[in-house]
């Protein structure tokens, strides 16, 4: 679950306007509940803990309250509690305790994100449990802040008023954005599980806009045609599946992580959770389903499919935009978007490297930064080929700590120099001299967006039956992701036997290749592997171990198919 959420729609005031639906496909969960009927006032989150403090404890202690979580999966840590209310920083708007409220208007805590730890009577459950509901912040009208931008222009900006001596943003109904002539007590008595327009009430508009952050969710998600995503879509042909039907809840701790994710708090949810181990009737595609493919490479062969999402973000090159800041207007990074993407793919085994803030950061061969990135390989029984979006942006490098630094991002968005921005996160940080400017990016998982089986990519789509697929010719980098690493003795056969050259391609693979019922059964490496550098062990004793005083001498090219025809995999008997 993507709980690294920046709406910078809503800066300065929570200001979350929901679009309109023609009908609720989800009345499954807004059944009315009749103890609520009784509640006569509404006295803010208390009026809910007053009956649910154990539920509000558990919403507490959550991910989604805390900003922060154990991190169990990520290998730059020791698992210890990290997240964007501390050391996160990413790819898209930075750092978002440094927005002055700008991300915080998808928090459920309802003082904002104050400097003092969270308590239970800032859990708003509204946030989650009624859609109806609209917050914003009380602006402080009587303390604008003053600034001259790169324009030369000055401007005044709002902020949220907040409590002197505990920095707490006091939230208010929005009435403006509800319909006409509801109440509290209204909202609070039709409470409801949430829907999947409770989760897009954050989730669509991560990153400053519909479907800008994570590529495979936005607002028409709510209501997603079947091509769209299968699993939500409730026209004919859909699932109709809400959010928590897939990521359950448990004292409301929610299970899934994708690559640039830091905290894991809870059981992800897995295909195999609905469908079979080998759900096709083919097995050839149950072997791909059972082997290196994740079920999202085959059927999801784009994103972006139902808006257009950030590929790239340059704050070297300011925008302004009227409609940013609450309608004040602001200077963003230049945003790249585009729509119907075809994914990259990288080997995911379920942990990753995501960078956290004081750490130093190491370059790429090609003297770019990666923040954040899967980590797994070729044939290491843990790792499946994910398909991913993969976010480049800019980022400043103190030149002496090799830290990147996080900006104070309200500074870029009211003047447009991000340079004043990066000065004032390295004095928050305690750095002082340069910075060079790096480019950095971020690899991200996408999972959401399967669609019909019909839309699911076909053999010809990723091979050309040659077995040496040239990469860009078709879906999958099969060279890049190192299948065509294998020895030239492998092409024409001779690595094992005499030369073969009848067979094609494709039946020489499914014969060796092991699918349940194959002759050979040899795994993967026998033949993607480099060439063979000796035995594991001295040839006598290597032939004990399974033969009882049985010499060595006399084993030729018949006896070595014996044993490949016995199971016996190169690996038992061969360095590599």
């Amino acid at each position: 679950m993507n709980v690294y959420l920046n709406v910078l729609t809503a800066i300065f005031m929570i200001v979350l306007t929901l679009p309109t639906f023609a009908g609720d496909t989800q009345s499954a969960s807004k059944k009315v509940i009749q103890e609520h009927l009784e509640i006569e006032s509404y006295d803010g989150p208390q009026t809910c803990i007053t009956c649910h403090e154990e539920e509000a404890h558990d919403a507490l202690n959550s991910v989604h309250m805390q900003w922060s979580g154990p991190t169990p999966n990520l290998t730059n840590t020791n698992g210890e509690s990290i997240g964007k209310s501390d050391a996160g920083i990413n790819t898209f708007c930075t750092y978002a305790t440094s927005s002055k409220g700008a991300c915080f208007g998808c928090h459920i805590r309802a003082d904002g994100n104050s400097g003092h730890a969270p308590e239970v009577g800032d859990v708003d459950c509204l946030m989650c449990h009624n859609d109806t509901y609209q917050r914003k912040f009380e602006v402080d009208e009587a303390n604008p802040v003053t600034v001259e931008n790169i324009l030369g222009i000055t401007r005044d900006y709002y902020f949220g008023k907040q409590d002197p001596t505990t920095g707490d943003y006091t939230i208010v109904p929005d009435y403006t954005k509800m319909p006409a002539g509801i109440t509290m007590v209204d909202i609070a008595q039709n409470v409801h599980m949430p829907t999947r327009k409770s989760c897009l009430r954050c989730h669509a508009a991560a990153g400053g806009g519909d479907w800008t952050k994570r590529g495979d969710m936005g607002w028409s998600s709510v209501e997603p045609s079947v091509y769209e995503d299968v699993h939500m879509s409730s026209f004919e042909g859909g699932a109709n599946l809400t959010c928590t039907s897939c990521h359950k809840g448990d004292k409301h701790k929610i299970g899934g992580r994708g690559i640039d994710l830091r905290a894991d708090e809870a059981e992800a949810p897995q295909c195999v959770d609905c469908h079979e181990q080998q759900p096709h009737e083919d097995k050839e595609l149950n072997r791909h389903a059972t082997g290196q493919l994740a079920c999202q490479t085959c059927h999801i062969s784009e994103f972006a499919k139902g808006g257009a999402t950030e590929m790239s973000r340059d704050w070297l090159s300011p925008h302004w935009n009227p409609a940013f800041c609450a309608g004040q207007g602001g200077f963003v990074g230049h945003e790249i978007k585009q729509s119907n993407v075809k994914p990259e793919y990288r080997f995911f085994d379920g942990t990753s490297y995501v960078y956290n803030l004081g750490e130093t950061i190491e370059p790429n061969s090609d003297g770019t930064y990666t923040m954040a990135k899967a980590n797994g390989s070729i044939f290491d029984g843990a790792s499946k080929i994910v398909p991913i979006k993969n976010h480049l942006s800019n980022m400043a490098l103190h030149d002496e700590t090799q830290q990147i630094i996080a900006p104070e991002i309200m500074q870029m968005f009211m003047i447009g120099d991000f340079d004043v921005a990066v000065r004032k996160g390295m004095e928050n940080m305690g750095l002082t001299g340069d910075y060079s400017m790096i480019n950095v990016n971020a690899e991200m998982l996408i999972t959401h967006g399967v669609g019909p089986k019909n839309t699911a990519l076909n053999c010809n789509e990723c091979h050309d039956m040659s077995g040496e697929t040239p990469d860009g010719s078709k879906q999958l980098p099969f060279t890049e992701l190192g299948y065509h690493t294998w020895p030239e003795k492998v092409k024409n056969c001779t690595l094992c036997h005499e030369e073969k050259t009848s067979k094609s391609w494709q039946s020489m693979h499914e014969k060796h290749a092991d699918d349940g019922d194959g002759i050979e059964n040899i795994a993967c490496t026998g033949c993607h592997t480099g060439e063979p550098t000796g035995l594991v062990m001295e040839p006598s004793v290597l032939c004990s171990d399974c033969h009882d005083y049985e010499s060595p001498d006399g084993f030729d090219d018949e006896e070595h198919k014996k044993h490949i025809e016995k199971g016996t995999q190169c690996t038992e008997c061969h360095q590599f």
